[in-house]
């Protein structure tokens, strides 16, 4: 009512310039009415802006509300931020911790090389002095413990449900005698030579495909690739290295199953010979005996059983594909993955793009800038190479390489040996 009567005298007031007094009592009724009705929409409207007000309000609380929500998840989030951190930070310490640990490693596994030679030396020392009491009718340990292949030859014992390992006893090295009136045969005569393990040095390449995390590693990567050659005595190989060579399963002496690398590959087997007497001449009157191998397609292998100081070795020729169409690479044909090479052959690889699609590759011979950024620093008037930004980096190797090496003697220098042939005993396991 107080509004009302406020808003009814200002209307009045506005009549001040009109002469009521010339006014009739109807004139003064509808000017009465009239501002009636104008004080009614008067406090119409004002209701309304109360309404606004009063929906302002609680609209302003809300978002107060919101506000206060906010700046708490904020808080936490900034609190997670730095938990993170600290984690992230962790982590990093845990990785640098690893790496150098991981980083003695390749020193601990050459020093573990030299003690195994050296064992093996005391070995043949021990052996040598023991084998001087012996009687004349005991001339070696090998003779005395012939192994399988040996009473397989003999016909003593015979395949049957049996798995074994491959190891190696030595090669078949070939010597090229030039020919000088000969000037189709360009190679000249070969004259093959059986050494064995114990006259061999090998350089190992291991199969790898390793992630540089850290910068001087890819810098570096040069290193790293000739720290992937390590170069052990021949008789260590087989401890060292037992995963470059297969296993041989045969089910009944029918079903051979060669694994490798985790592949298994499946063979018809059976025991081939040759013994007429034309067959003993030509052989130097060896026993004719051969692994035969068939494959899916109905191919064969033979793989000779050959003997070599009253020893039999299981022999796999070795010879370039190209050479002559019946030897070949008897390893490579039965997916035995690992090749002879002299140089060194691991290589950095970055790769780029989603999902690693682009990569290209560096070898040890390769410019320092060809696969890194560079910038030229004025100062000095050099370069400095880094890593390209948003790359993966990784030291490969894509499979097992062996350089073989004659060890030297009085006799003989250490000269690189090309082998024709690999000869392998059997191991049972």
């Amino acid at each position: 009512m107080r509004n009302i009567s406020i808003l009814f005298i200002f209307l009045f007031s506005t009549t001040i310039g009109q002469d009521i007094e010339n006014l009739n009592k109807r004139e003064l009724r509808e000017l009465t009415n009239s501002q009636k009705k104008q004080i009614i929409i008067k406090n119409s409207q004002i209701n309304d802006q109360k309404s606004v007000i009063e929906n302002s309000s609680e609209r302003i609380k809300e978002l107060n509300q919101k506000k206060i929500e906010l700046e708490i998840s904020l808080l936490k989030y900034e609190d997670n931020l730095k938990v993170l951190e600290k984690f992230k930070l962790s982590s990093i310490d845990s990785i640098n911790k690893l790496n150098t640990e991981n980083s003695v490693i390749p020193k601990l596994e050459n020093e573990i090389v030299i003690l195994k030679d050296s064992i093996k030396n005391i070995k043949n020392l021990l052996s040598s002095s023991i084998s001087q009491d012996f009687s004349s009718n005991d001339q070696s340990s090998l003779s005395s413990n012939p192994g399988f292949l040996n009473n397989l030859y003999l016909g003593f014992t015979k395949i049957e449900n049996q798995t074994f390992r491959l190891v190696p006893g030595g090669i078949m090295a070939i010597n090229k005698l030039n020919n000088d009136n000969n000037t189709y045969n360009k190679n000249g005569y070969e004259i093959p030579q059986f050494l064995s393990m114990s006259e061999l040095k090998i350089g190992i390449q291991e199969k790898k495909k390793t992630y540089l995390s850290k910068k001087n590693d890819i810098k570096n990567y040069k290193q790293l690739i000739k720290d992937n050659y390590k170069m052990i005595s021949g008789p260590s190989l087989n401890n060292l290295y037992p995963n470059i060579f297969p296993t041989f399963s045969f089910l009944k002496g029918k079903l051979l199953s060669i694994t490798y690398e985790n592949i298994t590959k499946d063979f018809l087997f059976s025991i081939k010979e040759k013994n007429s007497d034309e067959d003993l001449e030509n052989q130097l009157g060896q026993k004719g005996k051969y692994f035969s191998l068939t494959d899916d397609n109905e191919k064969e292998y033979l793989l000779e059983l050959i003997l070599i100081n009253d020893q039999v070795y299981l022999l796999f020729n070795f010879y370039n594909s190209n050479y002559s169409e019946n030897y070949g690479n008897d390893l490579e044909k039965l997916g035995i993955n690992w090749t002879v090479s002299s140089s060194y052959e691991s290589k950095l690889t970055r790769y780029w793009e989603s999902g690693q699609s682009m990569k290209e590759t560096a070898n040890i011979d390769s410019p320092e800038n060809r696969l890194m950024d560079y910038d030229y620093d004025n100062k000095t008037k050099k370069s400095i190479y880094f890593p390209y930004e948003y790359s993966d980096y990784y030291l490969e190797c894509d499979r097992t390489y062996m350089s073989i090496w004659l060890v030297p003697t009085i006799y003989e220098s250490q000269v690189r040996v090309s082998p024709g042939m690999f000869l392998f005993k059997l191991e049972e396991i």
